[in-house]
């Protein structure tokens, strides 16, 4: 009978038996799980498409800005008619077209004051009193601060527009709004 021959083991320098395994196996898994990591991070980026754009412009009336029985403009609008839609307002949106705007329904007659925190675009605010008269127009308002935008009197109304509306418009104290 012949006695197999037994290998002699392989250590390392502390005495510790060695894997079969070569480096090239640990460097192997290593390379795959890089790019499992890195195909994760990338397919998480949004793509351009899919990004996000801020709140979108959902059509609730029309308003008609008019003198001395003349209409001047049609607007498409969004109405703010309870606290949260009103304390949101305009915020965080990107763009909005020419013929749109968001008119708030505000509690009470009196003066108001806006401001543009977290507002993108800048805009014209349109103050109107209860009988639906301008006010006054605040063009061009700054985006992105928390500066006091005053009406000049009381108002129970406030549409929001375009920077530059007004002027494009004509629009002046007295002009009468209906929606």
């Amino acid at each position: 009978m012949s006695k197999a021959k037994k290998r002699p083991s392989v250590t390392d320098r502390h005495g510790k038996r060695k894997s079969k395994s070569t480096g090239g196996t640990k460097w192997g898994i290593l390379i795959i799980l890089g790019i499992g990591i890195v195909a994760f991070i990338y397919s998480s980026i949004p793509k351009a498409s899919n990004a996000k754009v801020g709140p979108q412009f959902t059509k609730e009336g029309e308003l008609t800005i008019s003198r001395d029985g003349a209409s001047i403009a049609t607007l498409d609008i969004e109405i703010a008619d309870n606290r949260d839609d009103i304390t949101q307002g305009l915020m965080y949106r990107r763009s909005m077209e020419e013929d749109q705007g968001m008119l708030f329904l505000m509690d009470a007659e009196e003066p108001q004051s806006f401001w543009m925190l977290n507002t993108y675009i800048p805009l014209d605010i349109i103050f109107i009193d209860a009988e639906r008269k301008i006010v006054n127009v605040a063009a061009n308002t700054t985006p992105m601060t928390t500066d006091p935008v005053p009406s000049t009197g009381p108002a129970k109304y406030v549409l929001e527009v375009n920077a530059g509306y007004g002027q494009r418009k004509g629009l002046r104290p007295g002009d009468q709004i209906d929606w």
